[in-house]
């Protein structure tokens, strides 16, 4: 696991309620680096179970909750992240094929969202006029089939013809360049997207199909008992 991966799984385990002793000990990284990374990734512990204004204040007594999230849940994200095999994920955890999918979609989600912090950080810097350089873009090519058109009704000059499609391709190619860089998705790639998660849910679906028929052909075969012993 690199090191922004681990940046992310303490920050995770730290906004769900670990101390920074606790992942130090836990992750033998210094405290003095897991608070540096607390304050440049503004870090904030989630609020959970907090009292109304009407509730009593709690006694001093009252035992503390154990802190830290789930270390199982913690660790299969980060076998996940190593890329680690699925089989061999849910056998030494004991999980599901729901279970197994369900933890691996939360890894993929840590590691988007670090990618897109940067990609956008990136993008805002270096095409900060990203909407303009589009449209510019559009309207060469507009001009240029214009121009096509003209040359073909005039002339029949096939090698002029081909040097303005190959202008209008690279200006295409640019654009597409341009949208992909931008993480502007075209209809295709929307196509592309929607069918993934289509296939995701429909997995699931499958295998709470063949739970419920496990459940069904076990209660059948119990009923069958119990009439074979009456």
């Amino acid at each position: 696991m690199d090191k922004q991966d681990l940046r992310d799984l303490l920050r995770k385990e730290y906004e769900n309620g670990a101390g920074v002793t606790e992942l130090s000990q836990k992750y033998n990284i210094s405290i003095n680096t897991i608070k540096s990374w607390r304050k440049r990734g503004n870090w904030k512990k989630k609020q959970k179970n907090a009292p109304s204004t009407n509730a009593p204040p709690k006694r001093k007594n009252a035992p503390q909750k154990i802190k830290g999230a789930n270390e199982k849940e913690i660790k299969i994200i980060q076998d996940v992240l190593d890329g680690k095999n699925k089989e061999e994920i849910m056998k030494e955890n004991g999980i599901s094929h729901t279970t197994y999918y369900r933890k691996s979609k939360n890894a993929r989600c840590l590691r988007l969202e670090r990618t897109e912090k940067y990609l956008d950080k990136i993008i805002d810097e270096v095409y900060p006029d990203l909407e303009n350089l589009l449209k510019n873009i559009e309207i060469s090519k507009r001009n240029i089939l214009i121009n096509a058109l003209k040359e073909i009704k005039g002339e029949t000059d096939v090698k002029k013809i081909n040097d303005i499609k190959k202008i209008y391709d690279n200006i295409k190619s640019m654009g597409n360049d341009l949208i992909r860089t931008g993480k502007l998705l075209t209809s295709f790639e929307l196509l592309e997207i929607d069918q993934q998660l289509s296939n995701e849910e429909l997995q699931l679906e499958k295998i709470e199909v063949e739970k419920s028929k496990n459940k069904i052909n076990n209660e059948d075969t119990k009923i069958e008992i119990e009439l074979i012993e009456v």
